[in-house]
């Protein structure tokens, strides 16, 4: 099995999970909060905006940026 493909299947299963966190929130008798009211909550501060950019930024320069230099 290559790196590659490790890579390829962890974001895979970031994607799956998401999806069925997203499903399962369809729900009303699970009790979990819809994306956007999830959004809303962890955006209102502006502190956790600056940290959600800063890392961001982090992963595009030493993932994307570090490609392109190669």
């Amino acid at each position: 099995m290559s790196d590659s493909s490790i890579v390829i299947g962890g974001y895979l299963g970031l994607l799956v999970l998401g999806i069925m966190l997203w499903l399962l929130s369809k729900f009303e008798r699970i009790k979990l909060h819809k994306v956007g009211i999830l959004m809303d909550r962890i955006l209102h501060h502006r502190t956790t905006r600056v940290a959600i950019i800063l890392g961001w930024w982090w992963l595009g320069w030493h993932f994307l940026v570090n490609q392109i230099a190669r």
